[in-house]
């Protein structure tokens, strides 16, 4: 089966975070690929969502752990169509992070006889990873962790921390004619954001490495003729770290006035991007790309989050891609084929 065919087969399974039961029969379409290709699989569970860890050798650690995502965000039926332009795949997932998949399987059968390498594929990475989070509880490792869900031509050294707040207001309710005789949800809720919004100043170009807000959900109110007496407001900040976790929490509190509720969090992660291991990929990369590969930082987040526990080296990079949780979600297949040789290149090494 050609890289491009299982890239293929893989969308047509429209692997949504949400479908487990798409997401684990891709799961056992992957296994019975590289088992036939005569690799090492093993599947874990969290809850009834399999995972999958393959590997050149038995065991739960090698030199070289992989790691991608088979799960995607949901679209509208027609963003799941597969269509080719020149050397593009666009599709739903093929760039996050179905091409990725790919990149990682024929990795691990172009080593089959000649490296100790593995690679997990997680199956809800789009929704905060707990199955990641899983293999590493369960003792899965390697000595060197690569994340496949990254920029192409690039090499991510960092990625922002997460933190979910939502700002909950209180009020009195009253009839909508009459609404100094109450006091109004949503105007507290508003205020209290105006204030809090402050603390994050606008991002300018180039400086896109710190902490930022973005209002994402917003609830309040039951009828159109009654003063709210609750309102509520989802926040998705990012952080780099230079301010903790903690210390965002306590200004938020103290500026908005209000009731705030942490949620979805992760911490920020840094690689040393002088360790033997970057650095030695990092060539690999740029001979094999014939360009300069740029470190840089994400202001997403990967499934880097749930490997930084163990303490070792990672790296977050990905085949050349566009237009993620977009219906222009598309991938390049020289692209594809290109990084899943300078990988064996490097895993062979």
């Amino acid at each position: 089966m050609t890289t491009e065919t299982l890239l293929r087969t893989m969308m047509r399974f429209r692997p949504v975070s949400a479908d487990i039961e798409a997401v684990n029969r891709l799961v056992e379409f992957l296994r019975g690929h590289l088992r036939q290709n005569g690799l090492y699989t093993r599947l874990e569970n969290v809850g009834a969502r399999k995972i999958l860890y393959a590997a050149t050798r038995k065991g739960k650690t090698s030199p070289v752990l992989l790691n991608a995502h088979l799960d995607v965000v949901p679209a509208e039926p027609k963003t799941f169509r597969i269509r080719k332009r020149g050397d593009w795949i666009t599709g739903r997932g093929a760039g996050d992070c179905l091409g990725n998949c790919a990149v990682a399987a024929r990795v691990l059968i172009q080593c089959r006889d000649r490296a100790h390498v593995a690679a997990v594929f997680s199956t809800d990475e789009e929704i905060g990873g707990a199955t990641t989070r899983h293999m590493v509880q369960k003792g899965y490792a390697g000595d060197f962790v690569v994340i496949l869900d990254g920029e192409g031509y690039q090499i991510a050294v960092a990625q922002k921390g997460i933190l979910g707040v939502r700002l909950q207001a209180k009020g009195r309710g009253c009839h909508g004619s009459t609404p100094w005789k109450g006091r109004n949800a949503i105007d507290r809720l508003i205020d209290g954001y105006l204030r809090v919004r402050k603390l994050f100043p606008p991002v300018q170009p180039g400086r896109e490495w710190r902490d930022t807000l973005s209002a994402n959900i917003i609830s309040g109110g039951t009828v159109f003729n009654r003063v709210p007496d609750a309102a509520e407001l989802s926040l998705d900040i990012r952080y780099t770290g230079r301010v903790s976790r903690a210390a965002l929490l306590r200004r938020i509190r103290a500026a908005s006035g209000l009731n705030v509720v942490a949620g979805l969090g992760s911490p920020v992660v840094f690689c040393d991007e002088t360790h033997a291991a970057v650095r030695q990929l990092i060539r690999v990369m740029r001979r094999r790309l014939r360009r300069n590969i740029p470190a840089i930082r994400l202001n997403g987040a990967t499934d880097a989050r749930h490997f930084a526990p163990l303490k070792v080296p990672i790296a977050i990079i990905g085949a050349p891609s566009r237009g993620a949780h977009s219906d222009r979600d598309a991938v390049n297949l020289k692209g594809l084929l290109a990084y899943a040789d300078l990988l064996t290149a490097f895993c062979t090494r």
